[in-house]
Formats: C-alpha cells, structure tokens, sequence
C-alpha cells in the first residue's frame, strides 16, 4: 500500500486533521536555447482518469468488504490496511498524548522557576565575612593567641586583629 493510499484512507475516516504540505519541487527555467526561436513549448498531454459514477466508500466500510472478499489478495490487502491504519490511530493518539505531556513538562518547568526565584528572595542571606581567615590565623599564631588551626575564630581574636591598625600605630 502507498502512501497515497494510506493518505486518502486517513482523509475519508478522519477529514478534518492538519497536515504538513507537500514539498516544493522547484522547476528547472524555460530558456530559449531549449527550442528554436518561432515555436513555442507545447505542455506535455496528461491522461486524464474518468470520472466516478459512485461514491467513495468509508474506510470501515471499504475493509470490511476487502476483509469478506472472496479473492485472496483483496483480502491481503484488506488485513494490512486494516493493521496500517490500527497502527495509525496508535501513533496518533501517542504522538497527541506527547504533546500533551511536552506542554505540561514546560509548564512546570516555568513554575519551578517561578518558585524557586521566589524561594531565593525569601531566603536569608548568609553573612558575608569582613575577614581572610588564614591571614586572622597567621596574624594571631605571630603574636602566640590561641587560635584554631580549623574552625571559627574567636570573637575575642577578631576584636583583636581589627584593632591591630590603632595598636601597630601606637608603637
């Protein structure tokens, strides 16, 4: 079964869905180098079809009367069409689920964003320190204060090496 086929099987049971168009098939230019200068291109006859004196069947119509024929590869044909378009509604119906699921993914993908800038300006800032500590650390084991070699340092330390400028001047 072609895809026409398959297309115009899809069109009769499910008319109103959207389609991407065909492709553009560019045409080479007509020059006048193709054909001497006092005839003109003559457009190529096309066999035209005769016209239909019945109505399309519908689909399911269509296959239960290529399911019941009595000629074997009517019947053949019958089946993968019926199996074709089963497997059609399937993808369909995942391929409209997906999107569904892509649209909820990005709406709260937006909302997580949402709440979490929100969290971040409600959250307390940590304090930021006004202090190195390894040069705190070496200051205070020059001058023998008892200092951690890891850890908080000690308010009384601190005190102390902020007030290092007024004593060091005074000496």
């Amino acid at each position: 079964m072609t895809i026409a086929a398959l297309r115009a099987l899809v069109d009769e049971e499910l008319p109103g869905i959207p389609r991407h168009p065909a492709p553009r098939i560019p045409r080479a230019p007509f020059s006048a180098k193709d054909t001497t200068m006092n005839t003109q291109p003559e457009p190529a006859v096309r066999p035209s079809a005769p016209p239909s004196t019945t109505a399309p069947m519908a689909v399911g119509a269509l296959i239960a009367w290529a399911l019941g024929h009595s000629d074997r590869a009517v019947r053949r044909h019958g089946e993968q069409a019926h199996d074709n378009l089963g497997w059609l509604r399937t993808r369909h119906a995942a391929d409209e689920e997906l999107a569904r699921v892509d649209a909820e993914e990005r709406d709260l993908e937006e909302r997580l964003a949402a709440v979490r800038a929100r969290r971040a300006e409600l959250k307390p800032k940590k304090p930021t320190r006004d202090y190195d500590a390894a040069e705190v650390r070496a200051w205070a084991q020059a001058r023998n204060l008892s200092v951690p070699a890891r850890g908080q340092i000690s308010a009384a330390v601190l005190e102390a090496w902020r007030a290092r400028d007024t004593t060091e001047a005074d000496r």
